[in-house]
């Protein structure tokens, strides 16, 4: 069975969080846990959020840092892709008019969603979106081509799962030479709080399909651009929060119990409406940096029961995770000493190609 390791490399969405501890630390842990059972991942670069982090460094503010947190960034990023990994572009646009302040970083909440991105610049945002991808796809290429020069970044991630609507933006993505996104998880709903998605439709049953410029499409006679999804299931909410989802939220209390308030709380709902979010069920993606050991098993069953009955010759599921997240690492090689022998770990660089491939 082939899995692809998915890292969001990134601060909390909020701004919050130390690099050297929310990022550099775990991912290390990370990388050597990848290192030890010969994984390679794909590790999505927030680009916004580390161009901002540079430019208050130079601008001779050390955030609180005794070094450089920007190069230990780039650093990292340069030693996970020579052991392998795959580099690709993940974006926050509420980074890109990110202040700082004695209290630390202030994103800007009204473009936490890519599809609130203005099309040209105006005077509360100044980049268009075109720009901004393009800015991102630049600034992970001038920092890995040196390294390697046949590298190229086109896979995207959109902050938060949120590509939905896609029309403007896959147009702008093919343009710019990228050939498959990974933002959809089956399933999911989001009306709530910053976010708003709805991937419904799509089952997860469906390891990858092309699309002309919906994500949520699929189209028959596009051949030159692949939605990826991450693997999902529906469960009931309260039964996610197991010891080491818990034991992980407390660790930055301020912003998960800030992203929990922002999905349960609704104008004129009382207290039963509220209590009733945990009992209602919701997509879940296969996240191996908050999953028990038995979620992990569980769903590697379901994986198993779909690949069996799969019409596609290939079929491939993603994992998601977090370099903030990744603070249980004991978790996660528990599955894989268990698990590895029949597991065949790949980037989402070799599935699009092997995709590509098989379409001639």
């Amino acid at each position: 069975m082939d899995l692809i390791i998915t890292i969001d490399y990134e601060l909390y969405g909020d701004g919050s969080g130390d690099v050297f501890e929310t990022m550099i630390n775990p991912t290390d842990d990370f990388l050597e846990c990848c290192k030890k059972h010969q994984i390679r991942s794909t590790v999505f670069f927030e680009v916004i959020e580390y161009l901002k982090i540079k430019e208050e460094w130079e601008k001779g503010n050390a955030m609180g840092y005794r070094t450089n947190p920007a190069e230990a960034i780039k650093n990292q990023i340069i030693g996970a892709f020579r052991e392998g990994h795959d580099i690709q572009l993940h974006i926050h646009p509420q980074w890109v008019n990110a202040t700082y302040d004695e209290k630390g970083w202030r994103v800007d909440n009204r473009y936490w969603r890519l599809p609130q991105v203005p099309l040209t610049p105006d005077d509360d945002f100044p980049l268009g979106l075109e720009e901004l991808i393009k800015l991102g796809k630049k600034t992970i290429e001038d920092i890995l081509v040196p390294v390697d020069s046949s590298y190229t970044c086109n896979i995207f991630r959109a902050g938060g799962f949120n590509i939905y609507p896609s029309d403007q933006i896959i147009p702008i993505l093919r343009r710019n030479g990228f050939v498959a996104d990974s933002s959809v998880f089956p399933g999911a709903y989001e009306q709530a709080g910053l976010s708003s998605f709805d991937y419904r439709n799509i089952s997860n049953n469906i390891p990858f399909w092309w699309i002309d410029n919906s994500v949520t499409e699929i189209s028959p006679s596009s051949r030159d651009f692949v939605e990826i999804p991450v693997f999902a299931k529906k469960m009931i909410r309260i039964k996610k929060y197991d010891q080491n989802r818990i034991k992980i939220a407390l660790r930055n209390k301020k912003s998960n119990l800030h992203k929990i308030k922002g999905k349960v709380s609704k104008e004129n709902q009382g207290i039963f409406q509220k209590v009733g979010y945990f009992f209602k069920k919701e997509a879940l993606t296969w996240d191996y940096c908050l999953f028990s050991t038995g979620k992990m098993n569980q769903y590697l069953k379901l994986a198993e029961r779909i690949a069996a009955q799969s019409d596609s010759s290939f079929h491939p599921f993603v994992l998601v995770g977090h370099s903030k997240e990744f603070l249980l690492p004991a978790t996660f090689e528990s599955f894989l000493m268990r698990h590895r022998a029949k597991l065949n770990f790949i980037t989402l660089h070799d599935a699009v190609k092997k995709i590509h491939h098989s379409k001639k």
